[in-house]
């Protein structure tokens, strides 16, 4: 406001040619102001990311029971993210399944949604998870704003720098091991998942064909939060499962907790 009445002050014709060369910087830097107000605001109500424990990659079509049924047994075993991955589904039934799973999730667990920022806001999910061949992370926040988070699927750590430079909030780090989701000619493997903790920039999801088998690797090597779909999605039992893979990690967070308590004693 005071840089608007200064604008339209210096343009009165008895202040002269002095004062009226003033208007158009003060307009200039008026709008400025403008620009940075709204950054502020969208700042200002921005959250961070949590370290998520489990994240489930919900798809239909490798869901040995129902899917509604695998979403909420692994919700009961304590799965606290669920990706909507549904590569093959048009637009229109996509944002009504995201729906259906947000309904269904009740605030138990965040839902992200897997390529598709315009559908996660539509949906009022809690973010949008986005690939290397997707929207750069500062892009798609033009469209969900700060209010919805952004994770970026990385397989090196140049690949989460950029990320954390241009905006993301988590990292999917991967892939892992082996898997028959998504074929991926090369792994990242446990290696990555050490140097990505070292480097210690952003909350993370290891992925990336892990299951109960050799989820303790990740375990060994720090990690706190892992993702996986057929290890869930396809199991005759998805919450044990769950449960399963959860109890690996916090047994690995409780071992470690132990040794700094003894190093702080000692």
């Amino acid at each position: 406001e005071a840089l608007r009445a200064i604008e339209e002050y210096s343009k009165l014709a008895e202040l002269g040619q002095d004062f009226h060369r003033l208007a158009p910087a003060a307009e200039t830097v008026r709008y400025q102001s403008y620009d940075l107000t709204q950054r502020l605001i969208l700042a200002a109500t921005a959250r961070p990311a949590p370290q998520w424990r489990l994240c489930l990659l919900l798809t239909q079509s490798l869901c040995q029971t129902p899917w509604r049924n695998a979403l909420q047994v692994a919700l009961e075993h304590g799965t606290d993210c669920i990706q909507v991955r549904e590569k093959d589904m048009d637009a229109g039934p996509l944002l009504d399944h995201i729906r259906q799973v947000i309904e269904l999730v009740d605030s138990h667990a965040a839902v992200i949604v897997n390529d598709r920022p315009d559908l996660a806001v539509l949906a009022g999910a809690d973010g949008v998870h986005l690939g290397q061949s997707d929207l750069a992370p500062d892009d798609a926040r033009q469209i969900v704003g700060r209010r919805l988070l952004i994770g970026v699927s990385t397989s090196n750590l140049d690949q989460a720098k950029a990320a954390k430079a241009s905006g993301a909030d988590y990292c999917g780090v991967g892939p892992m091991f082996p898997t028959t989701t998504k074929h991926k000619p090369d792994l990242a493997g446990p290696d990555y998942l050490r140097e990505y903790l070292e480097w210690d920039g952003l909350p993370h999801l290891a992925i990336g064909g892990i299951n109960a088998d050799n989820i303790d690797e990740l375990a060994e090597v720090g990690g706190q939060g892992v993702a996986v779909s057929s290890a869930i999605c396809a199991a005759d039992e998805p919450g044990a499962v769950s449960k399963c893979l959860i109890a690996a990690l916090d047994k690995r967070a409780a071992s470690c907790n132990l040794q700094k308590s003894a190093s702080s004693d000692a």
